[in-house]
């Protein structure tokens, strides 16, 4: 499945499962980390920069193109924790 189909949320909780060798229906949902409806919107009215939140043992990080970012968070890392840049 590439990358491009789907909404921005969508497109995480695939490349998430994909990551992680799970099904999409073994992950959390996406909004008990992130309002979806929100990020999307944010990440397409956003003109540089990026926006990180904790999601499924991960750090997404997700561009202002819309790329998308994990990096796996050692166990025991917060959950609730959201960050924008603007660089």
């Amino acid at each position: 499945m590439g990358e491009t189909s789907g909404s921005l949320s969508e497109r995480i909780v695939q490349r998430v499962a994909t990551t992680t060798n799970s099904d999409v229906v073994e992950l959390p949902p996406l909004y008990d980390s992130i309002d979806p409806d929100a990020l999307d919107m944010t990440v397409k009215e956003m003109s540089g920069g990026a926006i990180s939140f904790k999601y499924a043992g991960h750090e997404v990080t997700v561009t202002h193109g819309g790329a998308i970012r994990l990096e796996e968070q050692p166990t025991g890392t917060p959950a609730t924790e959201i960050a924008m840049s603007d660089d």
